[in-house]
């Protein structure tokens, strides 16, 4: 009977500390609320900081209503777009490696950079209460990713 107690116990312990641990780590990630934007509206910097994962089916949706290919190549990718305006990019969602960087220009332009390349412009807008950021390049083609915080 003693030993059914203590092992209660330590799982007990073991349980109220996970707890505690991973209370902490969702408590240190600032909730950003993103609003749904137009063409024009101004985006600001936290809207952009977070994991992103590409949205193959919006992506696909988005190109076929603008009457352009619904066929893509756009392979699943995890995207994280950190504070000091570093790209990393990720297979898996859980290893992240540098890829570039990203920067707002003017109102609601994304520039994105692959190390050593000039950067791509995108007209960025969030839709979805901004759960996805819709990028259209200057080509009028769509690439939409989905947060994933």
């Amino acid at each position: 009977m003693h030993k059914t107690s203590l092992a209660f116990a330590g799982n007990l312990l073991l349980v109220a500390g996970l707890a505690l641990i991973l209370g902490a780590c969702s408590s240190n990630k600032p909730t950003v609320v993103v609003p749904a934007t137009q063409p024009g509206d101004q985006l600001l910097a936290s809207y952009m900081v977070g994991d992103w994962c590409t949205n193959r089916e919006q992506t696909s949706n988005a190109n076929r209503a603008a009457g352009l290919s619904a066929l893509i190549n756009v392979s699943p990718e995890f995207w994280r777009f950190t504070e000091d305006g570093n790209w990393d990019i990720s297979n898996s969602g859980f290893v992240f490696v540098s890829h570039g960087s990203w920067k707002l220009e003017g109102l609601d332009m994304l520039l994105l950079a692959k190390e050593g390349t000039t950067p791509k412009k995108y007209q960025a807008q969030f839709k979805n209460d901004g759960a996805d950021l819709y990028l259209i390049d200057d080509e009028g083609q769509f690439l939409v990713i989905a947060h994933c915080d």
